[in-house]
C-alpha cells in the first residue's frame, strides 16, 4: 500500500486580497481573520486524520507568521505555490507530491467543516491506487488525488468559471483516468456560503455573532 501526502493550498490571509467575493459583506480585515481561521482549521483537521505527510503550498509564497506557526506546531512541511494560473499551480504540486510519494491529493482550505470521514475516504482510496476528487457546489473541487502525474487535467479548463469539475473530468475521460468521488460539499467562497456553511459548522459561526462585529451577515445575506 502506498503512503500518500497531502498538499493544503492556502492563501496568506492579507487584507483586501483574499476572499474579494465575501465583500462588501465583510470588511477586508474580516475576511483575511476568516481565511487565517479556516487555514488553521484545515491544518490541524489533515495533521489529525491523514496518516501521510501534509503540505501547505502558500500563495504567494510560505514567509508569514501563521505558515510558520503551523510549521512549527503541527510539523506541516511549508512550500510555495508554483508561478501560473490555478491550473499550473495545481499541476506543479501534484508532479512534486507524485514525484515524493507515488501518490498524492491537493486540497483547498475553503472546506475546514469537510470532517474526518472525507479524508480517511481520500486516503484510503489513494493508498490502494485509486484516483480520488472532492466536488464542490459551485462547479469545482476541493480535493483531488491521483497515482500519475496527467498534466493535461490541467490545461484548458477555465479556472475561473463554474465548469471545472466539468471539464476536468471530460479531460479524465480522454486520458483514461477514473475517479472515486467523494462527498459534494459547499465551499466558503461567498457571504452566502459563509453563512450556509455556518449554520452546520461551529467553528464559522464565531463570525457570524454580534460580538464579532457580523451580526448583519445573516439577515444581508438573506435580503
Amino acid at each position: 500500500m502506498k503512503n500518500p501526502e497531502l498538499i493544503l493550498f492556502a492563501s496568506q490571509p492579507i487584507p483586501g486580497r483574499v476572499m474579494p467575493r465575501l465583500q462588501p459583506g465583510v470588511s477586508p480585515q474580516q475576511a483575511a481573520d476568516i481565511v487565517a481561521f479556516m487555514v488553521r482549521a484545515t491544518a490541524t483537521l489533515a495533521v489529525e486524520n491523514w496518516p501521510g505527510d501534509v503540505h501547505l503550498y502558500g500563495d504567494p509564497d510560505a514567509e508569514c507568521a501563521l505558515f510558520r506557526e503551523l510549521g512549527a506546531a503541527l510539523h506541516v512541511l511549508l512550500a510555495p505555490q508554483a508561478a501560473g494560473d490555478r491550473g499550473q499551480r495545481l499541476s506543479a504540486a501534484l508532479q512534486q507530491g507524485i514525484g515524493r510519494r507515488g501518490a498524492a491529493a491537493v486540497m483547498d482550505c475553503d472546506v475546514p467543516h469537510c470532517g474526518d470521514e472525507v479524508l480517511e475516504r481520500a486516503h484510503d482510496a489513494l493508498a490502494r491506487g485509486r484516483n480520488v476528487i472532492g466536488p464542490t457546489m459551485d462547479g469545482g473541487y476541493y480535493l483531488l488525488g491521483l497515482q500519475q502525474y496527467t498534466p493535461e487535467l490541467f490545461t484548458g479548463v477555465a479556472w475561473d468559471g463554474d465548469q471545472i469539475l466539468e471539464q476536468t473530468l471530460a479531460r479524465a475521460q480522454v486520458a483514461g483516468i477514473e475517479f472515486e468521488m467523494l462527498p459534494r460539499l459547499r465551499n466558503v467562497d461567498t457571504l452566502a456560503d459563509l453563512v450556509a456553511v455556518a449554520q452546520g459548522y461551529a467553528g464559522l459561526q464565531t463570525f457570524l455573532t454580534p460580538a464579532a462585529g457580523h451580526h448583519r451577515l445573516v439577515n444581508k445575506w438573506r435580503e
